[in-house]
């Protein structure tokens, strides 16, 4: 073991993000309760962080050396709001600088993300310019701490000031007010007097500019009184942030009724507001008639509850079964939406190119000619484009990036005749592919015509109430009644043969161009 007698001076701002410059370490005077690097992460730093430890700089060999921790307050005068954090767009460059920078005495600026230095990673473009750290194109996983450490001379004792910024790396930096989702303005929720009733404002935020706050209001007599909010749901999509204000009204008076309740959802760049009225709900009493014919009233309350119970079931059995086609094909621009999963060794791979006319021939067996994988993101879209002459919509490929994406879906799901879904253990966790999913069967609850076919592409089954997070109880359902096949890759199967049958009837393709 090596041992340094110089000891090494760190010192860290109060509240701000810190990691120990150390392979392995404990604080002295704690019963040599070691920390491994492994086990380790950035944590807030507070006051009673402060004091003397022992750092091992390196393992192999070992090299252990004093470490002096020293916590401080920020100065006023050498501050700015948010100098900790910073927003930077994926696909861009983007400049981080470090806290403190405009009063710094010059001195060099060493930067780290996480605990590696940027010294080691300028094949990808990261260099430091004037102690401001430069990236020159921004990714997805650059959402993390950086740390920047100046040293300071204070009475001939040099210290290491590490400051860090937390980055966060969005597809988009435009800022807009949210939109409220739902409840509709001026509608009216019915209420059962007596009863609990939770007041629920379901909202949409731009993820640069996240919820700010979300509260119910009433307003009765002219006066408003702020509700009790419940802790604010908040779940972050692709492009937005989904938040959920709640309030409940503890047992319903009728002087509940006389009052205007208002959800306000609200951000930097403003708010928006929606009203909502309560109005009395109307018990219907069933009178006695057990005297009666007891027995049929049993038998048709039983098949009205489960009717009930399994109504929407029954719903997506009928309507995927025969509204599909009774749209007009004219105005769709794609015959399949097909919605799936990359896969880390499917997108190093290159789709095939694009080709939309009638003359492809059918081959039954889509293995006769050279596929660029047996993978079924990558053969499926091969078959039904190049060799079925079906025109695909894919969302990577045929829309944008950088718009709203809920939206995207739903346009998406609008101009298609048939949506396939490839299912899978990865599918079901993804939050982007549940969604489109969900989208889809609210879509054929509407009368929308179009048609969904499930493919498992996993060989065991998957266990939907161990999926965290839960699926929708309207996805749920989908599964169960929705029809389905089980993919292979193999020629000469029946999987193929129904996949055909299941396709629309009328390519696009081969439709007369109008004049």
């Amino acid at each position: 073991m090596v041992v340094c007698r110089s000891p090494l001076r760190y010192r860290a701002v109060s509240g701000e993000m810190f990691m120990m410059p150390c392979k392995k370490w404990f604080r002295v005077g704690s019963h040599n309760h070691s920390v491994a690097e492994k086990d380790f992460a950035p944590f807030k730093a507070e006051t009673a962080h402060s004091g003397n430890y022992t750092c091992f700089i390196s393992t192999s060999p070992e090299v252990r050396r004093d470490f002096l921790l020293q916590i401080v307050n920020k100065t006023m005068e050498c501050s700015s709001p948010d100098e900790d954090r910073t927003t930077l767009k994926i696909g861009a460059g983007g400049n981080i600088t470090c806290p403190g920078h405009n009063c710094s005495s010059g001195t060099p600026t060493v930067w780290y993300k996480g605990n590696k230095s940027v010294n080691e990673m300028k094949k990808r473009g990261i260099s430091v310019r004037e102690g401001r750290l430069h990236l020159r194109t921004v990714y997805r996983y650059d959402s993390t701490v950086f740390f920047c450490d100046r040293v300071l001379s204070e009475r001939g004792v040099n210290w290491t000031m590490r400051r860090s910024v937390t980055v966060k790396a969005l597809s988009s930096l435009d800022k807009e007010r949210p939109r409220i989702l739902s409840p509709r303005n001026n509608m009216e929720q019915e209420v059962v007097l007596g009863t609990d009733h939770t007041l629920r404002c379901e909202t949409h935020f731009p993820q640069a500019d996240p919820p700010g706050d979300v509260r119910w209001v009433r307003k009765s007599s002219g006066h408003l009184v702020n509700l009790t909010m419940e802790k604010l749901e908040e779940k972050e999509l692709e492009w937005d942030v989904r938040a959920i204000g709640k309030a409940t009204l503890r047992k319903v008076t009728a002087q509940d009724l006389n009052g205007e309740y208002t959800c306000i959802a609200q951000n930097t760049s403003g708010n928006k507001s929606a009203t909502i009225f309560l109005k009395k709900k109307n018990i219907v009493q069933w009178s006695s008639l057990v005297e009666y014919a007891l027995g049929p009233l049993l038998l048709v309350t039983g098949l009205t509850i489960v009717l009930r119970v399994k109504w929407l079931e029954i719903q997506l059995i009928l309507k995927s079964r025969w509204t599909f086609g009774k749209t007009d094909v004219g105005h769709k621009d794609f015959d399949v939406l097909l919605s799936y999963v990359w896969r880390t060794s499917s997108m190093e791979l290159n789709s095939p190119p694009l080709r939309h006319n009638s003359a492809f021939p059918f081959k039954l067996d889509p293995l006769e000619v050279e596929i660029p994988s047996k993978r079924p993101e990558l053969l499926l879209p091969h078959v039904l484009e190049d060799q079925w002459g079906y025109r695909l919509c894919l969302m990577e490929r045929d829309y944008l990036p950088g718009g709203a994406y809920t939206e995207d879906v739903a346009n998406a799901i609008q101009r298609s005749q048939m949506l396939i879904c490839l299912l899978s253990p990865d599918y079901l966790s993804d939050n982007n592919a549940v969604f489109v999913l969900e989208s889809a069967v609210q879509a054929l609850l509407q009368n929308s015509g179009i048609k969904l076919l499930l493919i498992w592409t996993n060989t065991a089954p998957v266990p939907l109430v161990h999926l965290d997070p839960p699926l929708p109880v309207v996805v749920q359902k989908a599964l169960k009644v929705l029809p389905a096949l089980k993919w292979t890759s193999a020629a000469n199967t029946q999987f193929w043969r129904d996949l055909r049958k299941a396709m629309p009837h009328q390519r696009l393709s081969s439709l007369p161009k109008s004049l």
